[in-house]
């Protein structure tokens, strides 16, 4: 997949690698509690300013942004992860369903075969 979006040159299988690295680091719950630290590194700060251009500042930029954007990411690769595992279980049951149909198609020429038999044997008598 990646040689398709950045291509096979040196610089796109970097940018592919560094792009999928950031992803998994970036949209980690790790970063997120990483995050959750900064933020209230910087509330002391927010509340001594007692000032309402710095609580929209800092719920905007750094309660949403700083929070919201890995938690989302996490998120996504939860869902990602679940999906990914939902189409493995539908491959493995129309798999199971072609195969069974196959089995009920060489069934039904047998019987076929054995009506055909017992036509032939009818119309002889």
């Amino acid at each position: 997949m990646l040689p398709v979006v950045h291509g096979t040159s040196a610089a796109g299988r970097v940018n592919g690698y560094l792009a999928v690295r950031a992803t998994a680091v970036l949209s980690s719950m790790w970063f997120f509690w990483f995050c959750c630290l900064l933020d209230l590194a910087e509330l002391p700060a927010v509340i001594a300013a007692n000032s309402v251009i710095a609580w929209v500042t800092y719920v905007s930029q750094t309660v949403i942004q700083l929070l919201a954007l890995p938690l989302l990411g996490a998120g996504q690769r939860i869902i990602s992860a679940a999906q990914d595992a939902r189409a493995e279980t539908d491959h493995e049951t129309l798999v199971a369903l072609h195969q069974m149909s196959e089995q009920q198609i060489e069934i039904l020429k047998g019987q076929n075969e054995i009506l055909d038999l017992l036509r032939k044997a009818v119309v002889k008598t």
